[in-house]
């Protein structure tokens, strides 16, 4: 939706210099191959989430672990200070447009959850990346299958949860088969998406198309939280009208979760390191940012 929308403001901005045809999630290329298409010209913007492609931004990959974060405006404000003070090599091939970041993905579930002990052999849905780990820590059993597979595969068994963040299960109506939410914010992670464009296309658009883009594009670190945080709220809405539970999880209780996914982060710092990125430094900048910021 973020990207379409900044194709049209585009198109309008430019008084129709500028035209883009827009193709939907995945009908032009695979969504974990949108980055390396846009890259390589095959396409000449992308948008996508960078846990499609796991392993593939060491750098990008730590804003999509559990921090804690409680909002989308948290997490993209977070997101362009680190992305400012280090400059990921793994993003210097294209032209950064914006991110935008999702709400928490908090958990949802068939029976309720309420302690660390009723995750234990649950099978949880996730996109991919540091979330499959984190459910392996916490006892759980992660399942990654896409978006448009989980409702019928709740309703088949296949699947007793997915993390979430609170939108999906009206967008989508998995609250119908998932009536329970879980707080474990704490846990949770927000998906962070990029919207890049290919570098030489970029370089052919003259200087005050490229200023109205840049103009554009920075509008919507902050247009798209706004949006994921509005409809995060309405679906709270929508879900307390019918009737949906919402468990609470106690600071003890919380503590213990976050005690479980400890081994992820010294994981990511060590393989990180390992690799010549500067790992500690971002763990101790992200971690330092969400103490100060996050309340």
């Amino acid at each position: 939706m973020a990207l379409q929308e900044w194709c049209k403001e585009i198109e309008k901005k430019t008084n129709g210099r500028v035209a883009i045809t827009f193709h939907p999630g995945g009908t032009l290329v695979p969504m974990n191959q949108t980055y390396d298409s846009v890259a390589s010209g095959m396409a000449d913007i992308g948008f996508a989430q960078f846990a499609n492609s796991p392993g593939r931004f060491p750098m990008m990959e730590l804003l999509d672990y559990p921090l804690g974060l409680k909002t989308s405006a948290a997490s993209i404000k977070l997101a362009k200070e680190y992305v400012n003070k280090f400059k990921p090599k793994e993003l210097s091939d294209v032209k950064l447009l914006f991110l935008v970041s999702t709400t928490p993905a908090i958990m949802h579930s068939k029976k309720p959850i309420n302690k660390l002990e009723d995750l234990k052999g649950r099978k949880i849905r996730t996109l991919g990346g540091p979330m499959v780990t984190a459910l392996k820590l916490l006892g759980a059993v992660p399942v990654v299958i896409p978006t448009v597979d989980v409702y019928d595969s709740a309703s088949k068994g296949v699947i007793e949860g997915t993390l979430s963040a609170l939108p999906g299960l009206v967008t989508f109506k998995w609250g119908e088969v998932l009536p329970n939410s879980v707080a474990n914010y704490r846990t949770s992670n927000c998906a962070i998406n990029f919207a890049v464009m290919n570098k030489d296309k970029w370089n052919e658009l003259p200087p005050d198309i490229q200023q109205i883009i840049d103009k554009t594009s920075d509008e919507y670190w902050d247009k798209g939280a706004k949006v994921w945080d509005r409809m995060t709220a309405d679906s709270i809405r929508t879900l307390t009208a019918a009737k949906h539970t919402f468990i609470p999880l106690s600071a003890a209780e919380e503590d213990r979760w976050v005690k479980e996914i400890a081994p992820l982060y010294d994981t990511y710092v060590k393989e990180k390191s390992a690799k010549g990125l500067p790992a500690a430094e971002a763990m101790k900048f992200v971690q330092d940012w969400v103490k100060k910021n996050q309340k």
